[in-house]
């Protein structure tokens, strides 16, 4: 018992640490791009914060933001991802009383019949953009819902170059693709070398040091260029999403990448900094 209350003090005052960082920094710094509502909004009522990107109202439904993803408070392991509760903690301190504004999204729900939904204060303050801009949650493009991209987009870079939150205490810092382990999946940001591009039957592949292969299915291939993908070979790049990892048979041969990744917009794929 003694070593547990030592474990657990020493996780809860690391998270007072990145909460108290994200919030001086988000109350503090430059003002970040404001992300106003852009469309038709509905009222609601918040019951509970879930965790730092899903919502509970008092209707029943769960709300997903659009646009972020916040640390998991439990992972595939079943632990809490670094950073999970103070994401959680400050999206209930910046929502405070329960009434908040709503923008269904484009695509109306996700696959675990979660609301997709941009969400605002009732002073229209959005809680998408205040977690990007305290570094407690990463940007994330899934179309058709596009929005608020170039607005979501700056209130990370601007955290990531001031080092708020988690990007200061690392936690979000780009891995290399080396350091995968088998078995990993869940949401990444990455970087490594593009060690080839290709077609293949209805699909584009992009090829990270034959590691993880990034697929542009055909509804997505509008959004971009092949040639401009190819250009990219033999580059540095970053690119982030949710990483799957293909199992393998011992003794087989390996015959494509141990880890795919759906490519769906541009966004999610830049040269390394």
């Amino acid at each position: 018992m003694p070593a547990f209350r030592a474990v657990f003090s020493l996780q809860s005052a690391r998270a007072l640490v990145v909460l108290a960082g994200a919030v001086l920094s988000w109350a503090t710094g430059a003002a970040p791009p404001a992300c106003a509502p852009f469309a038709a909004t509905e009222p609601a009522r918040v019951a509970s914060v879930l965790d730092g990107d899903t919502l509970r109202l008092e209707d029943g439904r769960r709300v997903r933001l659009i646009g972020i993803n916040a640390p998991e408070l439990r992972d595939g392991a079943g632990r809490a991802e670094p950073g999970a509760e103070a994401a959680r903690r400050f999206a209930g301190r910046f929502l405070g009383a329960s009434r908040v504004l709503l923008t269904i999204g484009e695509a109306r729900h996700d696959r675990y019949g979660r609301t997709l939904a941009h969400v605002w204060r009732a002073d229209h303050a959005s809680l998408e953009a205040a977690l990007l801009a305290a570094g407690l949650a990463r940007h994330v493009v899934v179309p058709p819902d596009l929005g608020q991209i170039d607005c979501l987009h700056a209130n990370e870079r601007q955290a990531r170059t001031a080092g708020a939150g988690l990007w200061g205490s690392g936690e979000f810092a780009p891995r290399a693709v080396a350091a995968l382990r088998p078995g990993e999946n869940g949401f990444r940001l990455l970087r490594g070398r593009v060690s080839a591009v290709s077609r293949s039957g209805s699909s584009w592949w992009v090829e990270i040091e034959d590691r993880v292969a990034l697929r542009v299915a055909r509804a997505d291939q509008g959004r971009f260029r092949f040639d401009a993908l190819q250009r990219l070979s033999g580059s540095e790049v970053e690119f982030r999403g949710w990483l799957v990892w293909r199992e393998q048979h011992e003794g087989a041969a390996r015959e494509h990448p141990p880890w795919s990744m759906a490519l769906r917009h541009p966004a999610s794929l830049e040269p390394a900094g």
